[in-house]
């Protein structure tokens, strides 16, 4: 192969890679106790589920993109075993955000009355 035939092989290969390497809209995903959260279409939309019948409430706090320095909160206040209910997808017990820019940085809690709620940490 002359020279400039393996100069354009190897900017063909750089492309590639440079392309695969572009980060994908990826998924965050956090448990805590009977608190289960994710992320969904391109990580634009935040998901709590209550997964134990243990009358806590579980929340999911995020940040966003938009707005890197708020701290956003979203609430799971009916218990697992009440009335049934579904989000959007059809996952039982489960509170939806709605779909705006791409949450970065998340943790899931179960909330304890007047006790410090029980976190699994941030996952990025």
């Amino acid at each position: 192969m002359s020279s400039r035939g393996m100069r354009r092989a190897a900017v063909g290969v750089l492309t590639v890679i440079a392309i695969a390497g572009a980060s994908p809209a990826f998924a965050l995903s956090a448990s805590r106790g009977g608190a289960r959260g994710w992320t969904e279409q391109s990580a634009s939309i935040m998901n709590i589920q209550d997964t134990q019948d243990d009358g806590h409430d579980v929340k999911a706090e995020y940040y966003r993109t938009a707005h890197p320095s708020d701290k956003l909160t979203l609430w799971n206040k009916q218990a697992y075993g009440d009335t049934y209910f579904e989000d959007n997808d059809g996952n039982a017990w489960t509170v939806e955000s709605g779909k705006y820019s791409t949450i970065f940085k998340m943790q899931v809690c179960e909330v304890y009355d007047n006790w410090p709620d029980a976190c699994s940490g941030w996952v990025e």
